[in-house]
């Protein structure tokens, strides 16, 4: 596909994961390095970290598609009116502009096929050199990185083809398994859905039979253990990782049988539990407790000041709503005893009462050690969602029970938690909508929600609720793509 495949670069400027700090030495790719890293347990190590720094690119995961540019298009914020020449009219889904293209929209594809690429040069011979690895390491590495490679095609087909149902039949992206400089075909969504699907059940395997050791025990966040890829399980796409994303994707699919099954799995089985009030009011405002996988950025702090300390992400434009914090925070959240309200959001501190997410403002000096650069990628309270929604109909009783149970984890201590008796489906579904943006919020996720179900984007003052056309929910391909690319007609058989 085009020249995204002409090199492989593992970028060695921070490492992603703490834990690693003995292979901060990991250079460029070139194929000889690559000869050289294939020898050793250690050489793929690198080479896996290294799709992690990847990943945490401020263009992927290390801001764009989660607290940046994907949460704005969800309208978690209210775009403040001083910066609208900066890139940014695509708050209003409009994605023609050379500078959001550019700037928001081609770097997704191709770092994220750039590291899709790395991720296989992983894959396509570690099983011949299995003898190198000890113990329970090669099935880790291996797990995870099938791991990988399915969570990146499966959020390039949300964000650059049309919604999933009804369109199963579309020619959308490529699914790439070689990391080798060729053209690859577009394939059917269904068809990149089959590749998303073997591959996550393939990390699921590995590493169920490696032991990753997150299947049964909570593990501690954590420096001690400095160089151990056994630590800090959290911050790898885990075992638990493979599961919530396989119910992600099989709900993304309209397979509510087995979104319901992988995502109960991991409510009934997973060692995550609810975050207390005290942990959250100490500084835990990303819950670590519940984090099934998550992103260690170590840019986080700069970024945060420059989109919330800078107001470049406000939740009220001056003039229109003056004490934001206790206008539109409380458009989201119904009850201001809610854990979330209380202390993820603050006011600006200038004298403007516009209220910031103050989410990624971690603290530093706690015994939660990593938390000041953790960015999530999936969490508990979204597999209750995802049970939730998967049981509206089939299972209303069952369904209110584990709304009640996550808002109850939330801090609404009324016995229905306000998800009354007697709730049906539309309700069930309303509330599911309403808890994911709370849930998730400045994490993405609740774009692609609002992409998969086809409601409306919400009300957000002043800008009003706006029911957006499929063309708004998909970005467009790159241009280089569209000349260069393996697409086949759609009509061909």
């Amino acid at each position: 596909m085009n020249r995204i495949y002409q090199y492989i670069t593992i970028l060695s400027a921070v490492l992603l994961l703490n834990s690693c700090s003995d292979w901060l030495d990991v250079q460029p790719s070139t194929d000889k390095d690559r000869a050289d890293l294939i020898e050793t347990a250690d050489g793929y190590k690198k080479m896996l970290y290294g799709t992690y720094i990847n990943l945490a690119n401020t263009s992927l995961y290390g801001a764009n598609l989660t607290f940046g540019f994907v949460s704005s298009l969800g309208r978690d914020y209210v775009k403040n009116l001083s910066d609208v020449g900066s890139g940014w009219s695509a708050v209003h889904w409009s994605y023609s502009d050379t500078s959001i293209r550019g700037t928001y929209i081609d770097p997704v594809w191709s770092k994220m096929y750039n590291n899709i690429a790395n991720v296989n040069s992983i894959l396509s011979d570690i099983s011949e050199h299995k003898s190198q690895f000890r113990s329970s390491e090669y099935g880790l590495i291996a797990g995870e990185a099938y791991a990988e490679r399915a969570m990146m095609h499966f959020d390039l087909l949300r964000l650059f083809a049309p919604n999933y149902v009804g369109n199963e039949n579309v020619i959308a992206i490529p699914y790439v398994t070689s990391y080798e400089a060729v053209r690859n075909e577009h394939l059917k969504a269904s068809e990149v859905m089959q590749h998303v699907i073997s591959d996550l059940d393939m990390a699921e395997q590995l590493m169920e039979e490696a032991g990753d050791p997150i299947i049964h025990q909570k593990q501690t966040i954590t420096f001690n253990g400095q160089g151990d890829f056994l630590a800090n399980r959290q911050y790898h796409l885990n075992y638990w990782a493979a599961i919530a994303l396989k119910a992600r994707a099989y709900l993304y699919m309209g397979d509510t049988t087995n979104a319901l099954k992988y995502a109960q799995k991991v409510i009934d089985e997973a060692p995550f539990t609810w975050t207390p009030e005290t942990e959250i009011a100490a500084g835990d405002k990303v819950m670590q407790s519940e984090l099934i996988a998550a992103l260690e950025v170590s840019t986080l702090p700069d970024l945060y000041d420059s989109y919330y300390t800078s107001q470049l992400f406000i939740m009220s434009e001056e003039g229109y709503w003056g004490a934001a914090d206790q206008v539109h925070t409380l458009k989201i959240f119904e009850d201001a005893n809610d854990y979330r309200y209380l202390y993820t959001f603050k006011k600006d501190g200038r004298g403007n009462d516009f209220a910031l997410s103050s989410k990624y403002q971690q603290e530093t000096g706690t015994s939660k050690t990593m938390k000041k650069q953790t960015v999530p990628l999936i969490r508990l309270g979204e597999m209750y969602l995802i049970a939730a929604e998967c049981q509206a109909e089939s299972n209303p009783a069952k369904a209110i029970d584990l709304l009640r149970k996550l808002k109850k984890a939330r801090g609404y201590f009324t016995n229905d938690a306000g998800v009354a008796d007697g709730s049906d489906a539309s309700t069930i579904k309303a509330i599911v909508k309403n808890e994911m943006r709370k849930e998730t919020y400045a994490e993405g996720q609740f774009w692609f929600f609002l992409k998969r179900t086809g409601l409306t984007v919400p009300d957000f003052g002043w800008q009003g609720s706006l029911t957006l056309t499929p063309e708004q929910f998909m970005f467009p391909m790159p241009e280089s793509e569209k000349e260069y690319g393996y697409i086949p007609d759609a009509n061909e058989e």
